[in-house]
């Protein structure tokens, strides 16, 4: 099923182009030399463009926390000369320790109490940081947010004390605590500041405790006080981490900045990670560059080999790393500390494209001018690497329009960073390969430049020789001309030629055929004929010997070992019937386990991942789940209160507080606190009317990712239904958003990408099936790498989900590749897969395995989002790579012609 596609007029372009570059070769390589320091300029904006914030980054633009929070900030300012701890709703102004004892056990005895204490009076009053002037040292008493100019002191440690001192004088139950007196004080609130708490069945008081949390909140109003304030926090740091000690407790904590500093260590060992990742590609490269003869003996070809061709294609990742980063910090794109993981995808995919130029180039004729190789190689390489640098700039761009700023970010500085690569790859890499494709035309070594002696250059044109040696028996003049599918030498006479493919068959079986064409002389299956009883075919000139054996015309002398592999070993071998059925049952059960994995995958980035392993804050998060489990406070706010004296509306306002306490995410009555339930009977004696109102309601049950989305969901639904205007708010809710919208933004993005994949197959892909092919193997490596992903320990959260936006671009690579050259080339299904593998085999499973190679360094770094990025590149290569050396070359091999309107010649 042929369709109308520009793929002929871009081959033709590329074509031009090819001998454009040659003559503007120079222009073109210094014309990068120039842009990219220019662009880095950009650079200089980094520190003011980089953006850090967690809770920006990795929620959704139009999240509604964010409208949550601004209303309880501008209803309930946190004055500081008004400021009540158990109130706090701020997520900018603490400094938070957990505690437990260093045996696991209970919390609950004196000498754990005492020790805790004097922690808390220490952090207190012996922790300074000094003025600008140097004249003073600021005290917590000096910064902290206080109540009538008096700092919270942690007040349920001394409560604990005096608990454990006069015994059941005070009731301690949980997780409110306080006496039974009819017209007392709100109730402590001890659900926020004690943790694995065991309860006495028979009255509910507190036997034991696991964990316990010290709150210190800093002012933040004024610029000069909320410097001092964040020095405060560094100064809590460095004593807890360097100085303290103790015997008997153990602590984790966290501040304002511990989780961008935590951020921001994932990209700490930047610079190492990256020039090890280079190191070993420059040395994959390199000796992946380098040719090897088949014949007469195994060696490298060192006319036709490309060291400093593969160490270009280095360089053109970098100057397209410096110029796409400078032109985005130019044009104001904020950065952010994700963004250090592109360097290695641009690494990886400008090898991969690096490779692929290089192959079509050895498969160009050697005794054709440089212009006319550097044309047929750019007719080729041209249109398969516009497919996949397009897609992946396409795959990016749609990643773009995300909700999540961090992959808004992300995509944005890959996309123009792959732009320029795509750009640098058709001007600095091909001037560089025309350059060196002069010295390999001049027969002078590839290192050392050299002319190299005429006994080696014989031997390595020895078909050449031969070619020359029949010309004199051809009527007319021989000549290297260009076809379809590459170039090929062609017999040209002015005999009026019959065609009778019965008689060719059987006469030819009486000749030697002697191949003028060696394997740089791109060969095709094509009708041979007898002309003057020389052998000629479309692009192959053939001289015969009389009663001697045949030769086939698939042997050629200078083939390289690679091609001689993937052409007439594993192209022979995956094409035999069993391994065909091996394969297809290879690929069910491939599917089935993918399948499995898709559908219990676990959604959600915690807190905890978004540092290193071994940054402080992570220990805390983890204490913190603790908490989550039971007894945190949902903020609850009343913008259109009802009237308390009128007994109906105070029974729908009852209503309320009932439905919000009835659900499996809160505790109940008991871990209600609101005014109204406490002077229920004094509001009913005086006239009051109150313009907005707020309570408090312990939840449980939130400890995990779905737990959060789910109850941020039931709770929001609970308040949306009510009378009257409410809004909530929790400090899981950032994270409930991202969890929220992670699916269906990563389905949406999938959607797109593959309409946009679609488009471009079909658009540079003369035939409908194997366009097909490309959008089902797509679909088949991204369903692969959701899947096992999910049995490799990777949630669905923003870090994959930009791995899979990326893999989609990444999947297309790996399957057009063998598909388009199975459509550009001739002969029959199966001569086709052969074809495609020989020509493309290598620089395909070099193309994964750089990339695997140049991200492997990724999985020595302790942080769970870069080993993220990792697994799931890893998986996209691996399982692109068994589509595109195995899945798709045999679903091919029974594509009929006349199905996908492919003709046996081309």
């Amino acid at each position: 099923m042929r369709i109308t596609s520009v793929e002929p007029e871009i081959r033709r372009f590329f074509q031009w182009y090819g001998e454009f570059g040659y003559q503007w070769r120079w222009f073109l390589l210094i014309s990068p030399l120039i842009i990219t320091p220019l662009l880095s300029f950009g650079f200089c904006r980094l520190t003011a463009l980089t953006v850090d914030d967690p809770f920006y980054v990795f929620t959704p633009v139009f999240a509604r926390w964010h409208r949550e929070f601004d209303t309880f900030a501008s209803l309930w300012p946190l004055n500081e000369n008004k400021f009540l701890p158990g109130k706090s709703f701020e997520m900018k102004r603490f400094i938070n320790v957990l505690i437990k004892a260093k045996d696991g056990g209970n919390l609950l005895r004196k000498q754990i109490l005492d020790e805790i204490q004097e922690l808390n009076q220490w952090i207190m009053y012996n922790i300074t940081v000094p003025t600008t002037d140097g004249q003073y040292n600021l005290t917590y008493q000096d910064l902290c947010l206080s109540y009538e100019w008096v700092c919270g002191a942690n007040e349920h440690i001394a409560m604990l004390q005096k608990q454990l001192k006069f015994g059941n004088f005070m009731e301690l139950t949980y997780p409110r605590a306080g006496s039974k007196v009819k017209f007392s004080d709100t109730p402590i609130y001890l659900g926020t500041v004690l943790g694995g708490v065991t309860l006495n069945e028979s009255n509910g008081t507190i036997n034991a405790a696991k964990l316990t949390q010290l709150f210190y909140f800093l002012k933040q109003e004024a610029h000069i006080v909320r410097r001092y304030s964040t020095l405060f926090s560094y100064a809590v740091e460095y004593y807890l981490l360097n100085v303290y000690k103790s015997d008997i407790i153990t602590f984790s904590f966290s501040h304002y900045h511990s989780l961008q500093d935590g951020l921001a260590e994932n990209a700490k060992d930047f610079t190492w990670n990256f020039l090890t990742s280079f190191s070993l590609l420059s040395i994959y490269a390199t000796v992946f560059s380098c040719v090897l003869k088949k014949h007469p003996r195994i060696g490298i070809d060192w006319i036709r080999s490309k060291p400093y061709v593969a160490c270009a294609g280095l360089v053109t990742t970098l100057l397209a790393i410096c110029s796409g980063f400078g032109f985005a910090l130019m044009v104001g794109i904020p950065y952010n500390v994700i963004n250090t993981i592109i360097p290695f995808l641009i690494i990886a995919v400008g090898v991969d494209d690096m490779f692929v130029m290089n192959a079509c180039w050895n498969q160009t004729c050697q005794t054709d001018t440089v212009p006319k190789r550097m044309r047929d190689m750019m007719g080729h390489a041209g249109v398969t690497i516009s497919i996949t640098n397009i897609t992946d700039i396409l795959s990016f761009a749609v990643g773009c329009i995300s909700e999540l700023p961090g992959i808004q970010l992300f995509c944005s500085y890959a996309c123009i960073a792959f732009i320029f690569c795509y750009l640098y790859q058709f001007t600095f890499f091909m001037a560089f390969l025309a350059i060196m494709g002069a010295v390999e035309k001049n027969k002078r070594h590839c290192l050392l430049f050299y002319k190299v002696g005429e006994q080696y250059t014989k031997r390595e044109v020895t078909n050449s020789a031969r070619f020359c040696n029949a010309r004199n028996d051809c009527k007319d003049s021989l000549r290297c001309s260009s076809t379809d599918s590459g170039s090929a030498l062609s017999y040209r006479s002015g005999v009026s030629i019959q065609s009778d493919e019965s008689s060719l068959r059987t006469s030819i079986k009486a000749f030697n055929l002697i191949i003028v064409a060696d394997d740089l002389c791109k060969q095709k299956p094509a009708e041979i004929i007898d002309v003057d009883n020389n052998f000629v075919t479309k692009g192959l000139c053939i001289t015969t010997v009389p009663q001697l054996k045949t030769q086939p015309i698939e042997k050629k002398e200078n083939i390289t070992c690679t091609q001689y592999f993937f052409g007439h070993i594993y192209a022979q071998f995956i094409l035999r019937k069993e391994c065909a059925i091996f394969t297809y049952i290879f690929y069910c059960i491939y599917i089935v386990v993918a399948v499995v994995g898709c559908l219990h995958y676990s959604e959600g980035l915690e807190p905890e991942n978004l540092v290193t392993n071994d940054h402080y804050s992570s220990n805390y998060f983890s204490d913190l789940k603790k908490f989550w489990v039971r007894g945190t406070q949902l903020h609850v706010a009343v913008l259109h209160p009802p009237n308390f004296t009128d007994p109906i509306q105070r029974e729908k306002m009852m209503a309320v507080v009932r439905a919000f306490e009835n659900t499996e995410y809160t505790l109940g009555r008991d871990g209600t606190i609101f005014f109204f339930l406490e002077y229920l009977n004094y509001l009913d004696e005086v006239n009051a009317e109150l313009e907005n109102t707020e309570r408090l309601i312990a939840m449980q049950n939130t400890a995990g990712p779905n737990q959060h989305k789910n109850a941020a969901q039931k709770l929001r639904e609970i308040a949306d239904l009510q009378p009257f205007k409410i809004e909530l708010f929790h400090e899981t809710f950032p994270f409930a958003d991202q969890y929220i919208i992670i699916v269906p933004a990563t389905v949406r993005s999938i959607i797109i990408s593959l309409i946009c994949m679609s488009t471009v197959a079909v658009t540079l892909i003369p035939s409908l099936p194997p366009c097909v092919l490309i959008i089902t193997s797509i679909i088949s490596i991204n369903t692969g790498i959701f899947g096992y992903m999910t049995f490799w320990g990777v949630n669905l959260d923003t870090v994959s989900m930009i791995s899979i936006i990326m893999s989609i671009g990444f999947a297309v690579d790996l399957s057009s590749h063998i598909t388009y050259a199975f459509v550009t080339a001739s002969g029959s299904a199966e001569e086709r897969v052969i074809h495609a593998l020989e020509s493309l085999g290598w620089p395909i499973f070099q193309g994964a395995a750089s990339t695997i190679t140049g991200v492997t360094i990724l999985y020595t770094v302790n942080a769970y989002i870069i080993v993220t990025f990792f697994k799931t590149i890893w998986l996209t290569m691996f399982i692109g790579l068994l589509h595109g050396l195995l899945f798709i070359p045999v679903t091919l091999s029974f594509f009929p012609l006349s199905f996908c309107s492919l003709s046996s010649k081309l």
